[in-house]
């Protein structure tokens, strides 16, 4: 009996398991592990291999390979969605600045009369770029927490509680100034428009 394994997958918490002798609890199959010295794992699976067949020739052997190897096997799971999600990382958030941009975009131009307005009676255009940018980011920034949360909550069921604080702080920064940008384009740009000539789309 031990009071703590790591038998299964990698992240989970250490458990208590009960090992049985082969000879209390036959199975069909079983696993060998053999302990050799650093740099001779590779040569030892012949020698390993010619043991098993000298106690018993007939008894299959597969799958005869480094702990290293194995850990590796294991291991593919995890890089592959890691993987997936570095390569797809990037492109999403160029689509979601593009959603962004597109959306406040269509926001200004339906507002174009009241920056007009603001702007004829002396509003700065800085003033009014910060407000739009200010209004966009308040929508972005629930959205940005909600998902701050579910992905904290996710880390913790499947982590066990290990965080990685540079990516929960980063990845939100990234997205806020990615975010901050996409909405300052078209804000500066309806900003900058003659004031006479925005009253005139009325």
């Amino acid at each position: 009996m031990v009071r703590n394994s790591l038998y299964n997958a990698f992240g989970e918490p250490p458990t208590p398991i009960i090992y049985f002798s082969y000879r209390d609890t036959p199975v069909a199959f079983g696993e060998i592990h053999v302990r050799a010295r650093a740099g001779a794992e590779t040569a030892l699976a012949p020698e390993v291999r010619r043991a098993v067949r000298e106690i018993d020739s007939e008894l299959p052997i597969f799958n005869v390979r480094t702990l290293t190897d194995h850990v590796e096997t294991n291991l593919v799971f995890r890089r592959v969605p890691a993987r997936m999600f570095a390569v797809l990382g990037p492109l999403l958030l160029a689509l979601a600045a593009i959603g962004i941009y597109a959306v406040v975009a269509y926001s200004v131009a339906r507002r174009t009369t009241e920056i007009g307005v603001r702007l004829a009676l002396g509003a700065s255009t800085r003033r009014v770029v910060a407000q739009i940018v200010g209004e966009s980011l308040q929508v972005i920034g629930v959205g940005a927490l909600a998902g701050w949360l579910i992905a904290f909550a996710v880390d913790l069921d499947v982590f066990g509680g290990s965080i990685d604080l540079a990516v929960f702080l980063g990845v939100p920064a990234v997205l806020l100034l990615v975010a901050a940008i996409a909405c300052w384009l078209p804000a500066a740009r309806a900003a900058s428009v003659d004031p006479m000539v925005a009253l005139r789309q009325e």
